[in-house]
């Protein structure tokens, strides 16, 4: 006779597929129930009106089908967007059976259809609100033409026959409101995925803020603790390669060992450069045009001989939007310090610059091996690198994409095994930083 409507319902932004699909075999399980306790109560208050035998069919068609949604999910098949509309336009078919055999329009549960374009709306989108809704209104419709009567549920003004005013107004007022509640409810939820999927951005921007200060931290009190131990390092080794060496063939070996020491303290101290100096924009640092040209100078001063040779800089003339330069630079250094180290001596690297729909886009492109699918998943988190050790501290790339995110951008990397690598800094016309 009638579909209730158990609670709680998902969340809004949990669309009824796959995972999802358990809270609606819930659903189902519980209005099948409800059916049942509907039907035999109306039998103790409508006596011999109702066909039995076609009601509680129609019950056992739709636990039935939900007995196979139910071992379908414990079986972990497959579980397509569809099924979840499938299934509720078959509750709304099977919900029109229930109120043929009760009386028609004259049921007072018709009012039930509501919830199935509630539902639709909620936790479908697009063209399957829709057409839930549409269906639901053609179905209550059809009752109005076909139907077995109930005598104790009839109007009165219903029992001459024909298609009266009255319940020509009842299916206006139903298709009216059917399309409201789709319209608004879709509506709303759609807002409230938007926001919810905002504020998953907002707080995973937040925790990348937060390891950056960390890390930002830890670099100071690295280079704090280490650079006068590491100067007085230095400073020994020197003065002990220039004792061997006056002691001649004598001290040769004492010699390499000291320039062994200035070479490892040298290499410490650049390790605290890199994390250090690719850490985003200079504090208070303001956003400002940058002439791609003095970019170019820039970025060519950075490297060295080898590697500007190696370069193909594509810059459009003037100058690009507000950006922060010292942030900019130190971002591209970093990121083409990734393209060379992955390019072979005899590959090229590119990096070129366009003007794009409301900001600005930087692309850069090497000729490496490219990385694999799982490296390519994890690239960007900090402290995650395939370099040797001493080769990196893996910070290069999360420091450039919270580069980018500072300033309302994106960085995106696509890459494939055997076509190299491609990187694209994006970021718009009026920055945040």
């Amino acid at each position: 006779m009638w579909r209730g409507y158990p609670s709680p319902m998902p969340p809004p932004h949990e669309p009824l597929s796959g995972g999802s699909l358990s809270w609606l075999v819930r659903f189902r399980w519980i209005t099948a129930v409800m059916q049942a306790a509907t039907i035999l109560g109306a039998v103790w208050v409508l006596e011999d009106e109702l066909p039995l035998g076609p009601l509680f069919a129609l019950v056992a068609i739709g636990a039935l089908s939900n007995l196979f949604l139910a071992r379908r999910l414990r079986g972990g098949g497959p579980a397509t967007a569809s099924l979840p509309g499938l299934m509720l336009g078959l509750d709304i078919f099977l919900l029109t059976g229930l109120l043929y055999f009760s009386g028609g329009p004259s049921n007072p549960f018709t009012a039930i259809y509501l919830v199935h374009v509630t539902l639709a709306a909620v936790v479908m989108r697009g063209a399957w609100a829709w057409a839930l809704g549409l269906l639901s209104t053609l179905g209550f419709g059809l009752l109005f033409f076909w139907h077995v009567p109930v005598e104790s549920l009839s109007h009165m003004a219903h029992r001459g026959g024909g298609f009266s005013l009255h319940l020509l107004g009842m299916w206006l007022a139903f298709a009216v409101t059917a399309t409201l509640i789709a319209a608004f409810v879709g509506r709303v939820t759609d807002a409230l995925r938007q926001r919810e999927a905002e504020l998953t951005a907002l707080r995973d921007l937040a925790a990348r803020q937060t390891r950056l200060a960390a890390l930002t931290t830890l670099a100071a009190g690295v280079a704090h603790e280490l650079g006068t131990p590491l100067g007085t390092i230095a400073v020994a080794a020197k003065e002990l390669q220039r004792t061997a060496e006056r002691l001649g063939a004598d001290g040769f070996a004492v010699g390499q060992d000291a320039a062994l020491i200035r070479q490892e303290a040298d290499r410490c101290r650049r390790i605290l450069d890199q994390m250090a100096g690719p850490a985003g924009s200079p504090p208070g640092e303001q956003p400002e045009p940058l002439a791609w040209e003095e970019l170019a100078s820039a970025l060519r001063a950075a490297l060295g001989p080898a590697e500007q040779a190696r370069l193909d800089l594509r810059l459009p003339p003037g100058a690009s939007g507000p950006v922060p330069r010292e942030g900019l630079l130190r971002t591209l250094r970093a990121l083409l310090g990734n393209a060379f180290e992955a390019t072979s001596a005899q590959g090229r690297v590119s990096l070129s610059a366009e003007g794009t729909d409301g900001g600005w886009r930087i692309r850069i492109q090497d000729q490496g091996v490219g990385m694999s699918p799982e490296v390519l998943a994890r690239a960007g988190e900090p402290f995650f690198t395939t370099k040797p050790p001493g080769g990196g501290m893996g910070l290069g790339l999360f420091l450039a994409r919270t580069f980018a995110e500072e300033l309302g951008g994106t960085l995106t990397l696509d890459s494939a095994q055997g076509r190299g690598t491609t990187v694209d800094l994006a970021w718009p016309e009026a920055p945040h930083g």
